[in-house]
């Protein structure tokens, strides 16, 4: 299969070494699956968003660094027409390295790659974990019959007394059946974790964790267990720490 990859940086220099190391990573690590990259390059920010479409592009690999529209302010306007773009960001300083996350960037490289190239090559097996993980799904029992729905939807999953809810982005799903089978099958998929009794979020949505709640992008808070506390912590810090190529 092809993946379709952006190269993003005003040196061509850069553009090439980035290109050699990501061709490099998939023919040692994936040559048994017939993964092949295919680049497209740019040398700014405006030129890229200038053509961009939708779904046209499987990872974006962009310089932060750049003049005119930088690397953030490209990665804003991407999102503005293409919410699921995957993007890691390349930069010479960890001075942005919060607005980085700001644009939900899979990771942050520092340059020169070749001296990071553990954390490079993190970044790039999370992204090819993404890639199999955007697949995964779980049937749930509903009034009007069976759902298939897509792990990566899922915001979290509650029960209180008789009541079992599905939260979704954009909309709440009541369920029959069990809440421990739901989550016990979600928390197999290692985004989810059991923060609260009867209530299982996909860690993926969650901002930054405030005293005892979870801040979620949602806007919403969800509550931490008082008693698991240090555990769910750790946790989700592991989990965050791995995700991003640290």
């Amino acid at each position: 299969s092809v993946l379709k990859i952006a190269v993003v940086d005003d040196l061509a220099q850069e553009r090439n070494e980035i290109i050699s190391l990501v061709t490099d990573y998939f023919s040692v690590r994936f040559q048994q699956f017939d993964i092949t990259p295919e680049f497209c390059e740019y040398e700014s920010g405006e030129e890229f968003i200038d053509g961009f479409m939708p779904a046209e592009f499987d990872l974006v690999l962009l310089d932060i660094y750049m003049a005119e529209l930088t690397g953030i302010e490209t990665a804003e306007k991407l999102l503005l027409l293409d919410k699921n773009i995957k993007i890691i960001f390349f930069t010479t300083s960890t001075e942005h390295i919060l607005d980085g996350y700001g644009v939900h960037a899979l990771s942050y490289i520092l340059k020169p790659v070749t001296k990071h190239m553990k954390a490079f090559y993190k970044a790039l097996d999370y992204f090819v974990e993404l890639l199999n993980l955007d697949k995964c799904g779980i049937t749930i029992k509903t009034g009007s019959g069976d759902m298939f729905v897509l792990n990566k939807n899922i915001v979290y999953i509650e029960s209180s007394v008789r009541n079992l809810f599905f939260h979704f982005a954009s909309e709440i799903v009541q369920a029959s059946g069990k809440y421990s089978d739901y989550s016990k099958a979600l928390r197999e998929d290692h985004r989810f974790l059991e923060c609260y009794r009867n209530l299982t979020v996909n860690m993926d949505y969650i901002v930054k964790p405030i005293e005892n709640d979870f801040l979620l992008k949602t806007g919403e808070k969800i509550p931490i267990s008082r008693r698991r506390k240090a555990e769910v912590i750790e946790q989700y810090t592991t989990y965050f720490i791995n995700r991003r190529g640290f």
